[in-house]
């Protein structure tokens, strides 16, 4: 008998020249499709022993897919078919509608014109395949001079496929120990991370980047081996004639290793003998497992890493055709009245293309939104991004969503990972955002001079439009009031951080770039800040805020302060710049200074420095109220006491940056800058605040204070409650 892929198909949209034609849907096995849907049928063995495809089911030719006429028994049709792809290579295909046949050749385009009936049906048929692949054409329909088209997707799908486990939109490297000695790296798969039955792992393909590696094996394991222990399932040698460099290594085990509950380790080893470079192993920005891990001679204890090794894996199995997860941010802002869009990450776990995707958005249970968006995911595993349409014609606060890909490829989503939850903050109007960077520094790294000239070429740009704070550690300028935030954001020197989000290393256009893609960010709060001398001897700042945030709600939010110095400078070894680029031919402009100096440069300037902070990581508690109403102001009154800085040198050239953040997990919210204007005893009571205030301040012995002491300090406040307070 011969191989045949039989498929009956539907016009997929008309509309009718007839007066009484007034609508009409398309709906594929009941269900009515939305545009820009796409259909596909997987090549399968039927009952007949042929392998076939069939969206109209014998018994029910109309449960297929159909046009359906709405108040009309037929229209006048014009229709036309194009075959954009054909690697299924069949010895025949013809399209039939409106009663009659036509031959298609190859990659080609047909028309016909008709008369449609009230249920209409389209015929596509490729008759005996001759390879593993697809058939991608469109069918497009036009009835009273609309037209409108569907995509339809013919797969017959390999048994057995490379599939890569890291996320390539964003790449970086990890270093080795650049020692002489053998080095583990392994990932983890766990079950059911492609979705199908009887999943396994048939092989591996590496990625190396330096040529001095000797002993390479590849391993499959139930568990992170011992170190120079051996993998408990299967371990195989890539001979190293066939080692290439800066390409993928394949090498295929002689069994197939079923995927079990409790999944599995896979990785390499390899021996390295040069240490005048160090290693690299080439990782994924963007974790989407538990990560990697390495271990080495020196260092036999397994570590793992954020992101995911940089591995092609070789898997077979019943793989489901049509399954996709869906990975969404936590929250998303909105503005009250407005089109808007959120991102959605789409990830093909089945074994079919995915060319659209119908999308459900929920609140409580209930539907709230719907549709269908195109998309192109051709590869198991492999990501893409979606932008679907959320609603805001809804009240200004804070809406749990739940966002659900219903149908992949017109058929049901085979995923168990088809949904996630995710926060809508709908807001009232839009406030400014203000970028935050924070640069991590220090006189004694050699290479962060770049990020001096980072910080000054953004500040240019920017001016005080964007937050930028140099920050540094054990040396002259070091404050350990920001020693919070270095341990929880800083990964070396120099490195930074935007926005308390992204972590990065520094170039000379970082801050710059950082800036610029962040500035026009949706955020839900404004502030606005007022700064001046509290008294005469300008040992004491009074810091005004104003606060305003546009949804009603509920939550933990705080203001955070840090003095920040222009012209810092100072003679000696501490103030010393140390720089590594000096001697050196740098093709960036910018750097062409330091390459002219000396390793260790005296007289420098350093601008932005954080030279004190006040509860820099999460805020100055009841800063901001907890009941927040929707474009209410709250006004709040910060002291900050500098008597004791020693870093300060000259106070004209203060700034004070005000952050707002979420008190519970230090998200940026916003910021504002403020100069430090003069001391006025007449504007000492002129700010009303809707918060507690601080009517006394004792130390532990019950001496009265007039201002804040360091340590602990008694505070009353206002409403008559009294606290503890810890000032740094």
């Amino acid at each position: 008998m011969s191989k045949r892929l039989y498929t009956v198909l539907t016009a997929l949209y008309a509309t009718f020249v007839a007066v009484s034609a007034q609508s009409f849907d398309i709906l594929y096995q009941d269900r009515i499709l939305d545009e820009g849907s796409t259909v596909a049928i997987d090549a399968k063995e039927n009952e007949f022993g042929e392998l076939a495809c069939e969206t109209n089911p014998p018994l029910n030719p109309n449960s297929g897919l159909v046009l359906k006429l709405i108040d009309a028994t037929s229209a006048e049709v014009s229709a036309s078919l194009r075959v954009r792809t054909n690697t299924l290579n069949p010895s025949l295909m013809q399209w039939c509608m409106g009663g009659n046949c036509t031959t298609i050749n190859g990659i080609s385009t047909k028309y016909k014109t008709f008369t449609a009936n009230s249920i209409e049906q389209v015929q596509f048929d490729a008759t005996n395949i001759q390879a593993e692949g697809s058939i991608d054409a469109t069918l497009s329909v036009t009835i009273g001079g609309i037209t409108k088209s569907v995509d339809i997707l013919f797969t017959n799908n390999p048994k057995q496929k490379w599939w890569n486990y890291y996320d390539n939109e964003g790449l970086w490297f990890v270093d080795g120990s650049s020692k002489a000695e053998r080095y583990y790296v392994a990932t983890y798969v766990p079950y059911g991370y492609i979705c199908g039955e009887n999943v396994t792992i048939d092989g591996l393909s590496l990625y190396f980047l330096n040529s001095d590696v000797s002993d390479i094996q590849y391993w499959v394991s139930t568990n992170l081996p011992e170190f120079d222990g051996q993998a408990d399932l299967e371990t195989i040698e890539l001979p190293m004639s066939d080692l290439k460099i800066s390409q993928f290594n394949e090498v295929k085990f002689k069994k197939s290793h079923v995927i079990p509950s409790g999944g599995l380790y896979v990785g390499y080893s390899f021996s390295i003998s040069d240490t005048s470079y160090p290693v690299s192993y080439r990782t994924s920005a963007t974790p989407c497992t538990a990560g990697f891990y390495i271990s080495t001679t020196s260092n036999t204890t397994w570590k793992n890493h954020s992101g995911d090794l940089m591995i092609r894996i070789l898997s077979s199995g019943q793989f489901k055709n049509n399954a996709v997860n869906v990975f969404t941010d936590d929250h998303v802002y909105t503005i009250q009245g407005s089109e808007q869009t959120m991102n959605v990450k789409l990830q093909n776990v089945g074994n079919t293309p995915v060319k659209s995707v119908r999308y459900v958005i929920e609140t409580d249970g209930e539907m709230v939104a719907s549709g269908t968006s195109k998309v192109s995911i051709q590869d198991m595993m492999s990501m893409s991004t979606i932008s679907i349409p959320i609603p805001t014609d809804v009240d200004a606060t804070i809406y749990n969503r739940t966002i659900a890909i219903t149908e992949v490829n017109s058929q049901i989503n085979e995923s168990n990972k088809n949904q996630m939850d995710t926060k809508q903050y709908n807001l009232l109007a839009k406030p400014q955002f203000m970028p935050l960077f924070e640069e991590f520094t220090a006189t004694w790294c050699g290479w962060c001079v770049r990020g001096i000239v980072a910080m000054n070429l953004a500040h240019e740009q920017y001016g005080d439009k964007a937050a930028i704070i140099a920050v540094h550690n054990d040396n002259s300028m070091g404050t350990d009031d920001y020693m919070p935030v270095i341990e929880s954001f800083c990964n070396g020197y120099p490195s930074g951080v935007a926005n308390r989000a992204e972590r990065t290393s520094i170039g000379t256009n970082t801050v710059y770039y950082s800036i610029k893609s962040t500035i026009h960010n949706v955020t839900p709060a404004s502030i606005e800040a007022d700064a001046c001398w509290a008294n005469v001897e300008q040992t004491e700042i009074r810091v005004d805020t104003k606060t305003t945030f546009q949804l009603n709600m509920s939550g933990n939010y705080a203001i955070a302060y840090v003095l920040t110095a222009d012209g810092l400078t100072g003679t000696g070894s501490a103030w010393a710049q140390s720089n590594f680029y000096s001697g050196e031919s740098d093709s960036d402009p910018d750097m062409q200074y330091w390459c002219s100096q000396p390793r260790s440069v005296t007289g420098v300037v350093f601008d932005h420095v954080a030279v004190a902070a006040w509860q820099p990581l999460y805020g100055v508690e009841g800063s901001v109220n907890s009941t927040i109403q929707a474009g209410v102001p709250q006004t709040y009154r910060y002291l900050a006491d500098i008597s004791n800085n020693k870093i300060i040198q000259d106070k004209s050239k203060l700034k004070i940056i005000t952050l707002l953040l979420n008190a519970e997990t230090g998200d940026y919210i916003n910021a504002a800058i403020s100069t430090i204007n003069a001391f006025d005893p007449s504007a000492i009571g002129e700010i009303q605040t809707n918060l507690p205030q601080i009517t006394e301040r004792y130390n532990l012995d019950g001496l009265k204070l007039n201002a804040p002491l360091r340590g602990i300090n008694i505070i009353r406040m206002n409403d008559g409650t009294i606290k503890k307070v810890l000032v740094k």
